[in-house]
C-alpha cells in the first residue's frame, strides 16, 4: 500500500491494511507459507518531509526447521515504529548512515510504500534458525529421513572407513 504525502493531514491518519500479496519469498527464505497475511494497524503523521508512522503488525506463517526441514508455524506481532523521509539525490549513491539513522527508510515521488515497509519488519523478526521442538535431531547423514529422538539411524553404528584404523585400537 503506497500513501501519497498530500494524503496525510496536519493531525494524522489513522490506517489498516493487509497485505494479502506477499508471497512466501517476499517474506524470507525460511518461508514455507503464509497462513494469515500480514497486516498493520497504525497513524502516519507528517512533519514537513518527514513520516512517521506508529502502530502494530500481526502474521501467521509457516517456517522450515532448520534441523530437519519439517514445518513450524509461527505467529508474529509485534510493535511498529516507522521514519520515511524523502530519497535525495545523494542517498541513491552509496553513503554512510549515522546510528540514528538506521532506523530511517526513504520514499519517492511523494509516496510512501508501507507495504514493503511491512515485509522488511517481518523478514528482521523471522527467527535466524527456526526449529520444530528444541530437541529436534534433525536429518540422518546418511539415509536422510529425519531421526526421531531414542531412534537409532540407519547406519550410526557404522564406522566411517577413514578411521576404521582407529576404531581397531579401541578394541
Amino acid at each position: 500500500m503506497k500513501v501519497a504525502l498530500n494524503d496525510i493531514p496536519a493531525e494524522g491518519k489513522e490506517l489498516s491494511f493487509s497485505d494479502s500479496a506477499a508471497e512466501p519469498q517476499d517474506l524470507g527464505p525460511q518461508v514455507e507459507a503464509v497462513t494469515l497475511a500480514p497486516s498493520a494497524e497504525m497513524k502516519l503523521e507528517r512533519s514537513g518531509d518527514l513520516v512517521t508512522a506508529k502502530g502494530t503488525y500481526a502474521a501467521e506463517l509457516v517456517l522450515s526447521c532448520s534441523r530437519c526441514l519439517g514445518p513450524v508455524p509461527l505467529r508474529l506481532e509485534g510493535e511498529l515504529d516507522w521514519a520515511f523521509r524523502p530519497l535525495g539525490q545523494e542517498e541513491r549513491e552509496e553513503v554512510q548512515l549515522a546510528e540514528d539513522e538506521l532506523e530511517l527508510s526513504f520514499y519517492e515521488d511523494g509516496e510512501v510504500d508501507l507495504t514493503q515497509a511491512l515485509r522488511d519488519e517481518i523478514g528482521l523478526a523471522l527467527p535466524m534458525a527456526p526449529l520444530c521442538r528444541e530437541d529436534c535431531s534433525g536429518l540422518c547423514p546418511v539415509c536422510g529421513k529425519p531421526v526421531k529422538p531414542g531412534d537409532p539411524c540407519c547406519r550410526r553404528d557404522e564406522v566411517d572407513p577413514r578411521w576404521a584404523k582407529l576404531a581397531q585400537l579401541k578394541k
